[in-house]
């Protein structure tokens, strides 16, 4: 849908595509800056919630001796084990709960 807006900066009327990044035909200053800046809020926050729940694993080096590798495998099992068995209990409880 196709309109225009009058620009908070210029004072002139431009169209506009409902999109916070569209930019005045006359100053090409934002239209909407409030609603640029929270969709860059938004983008923000779902980058942080990604990085947030990301799992360390153990990297296996290829470079690592041999024994090393033998070593972070293990530990790489057991980590992978944990996180089965907290994962089933976690699904258990919601299953239990309905």
């Amino acid at each position: 849908m196709k309109s225009s807006k009058k620009c908070p900066h210029c004072g002139q009327w431009s169209s506009w595509n409902h999109d916070p990044a569209d930019r005045c035909e006359h100053c090409q200053h934002l239209l909407d800056p409030d609603a640029f800046a929270r969709q860059q809020a938004q983008e923000e926050r779902k980058e942080e919630e990604s990085k947030r729940f990301t799992v360390d694993l153990i990297k296996i080096n290829p470079d690592d001796s041999s024994f090393t590798k033998l070593w972070k495998s293990i530990g790489l099992g057991f980590q992978l084990a944990f996180a089965a068995v907290v994962s089933f209990i976690l699904w258990l409880i919601a299953v239990l709960a309905g």
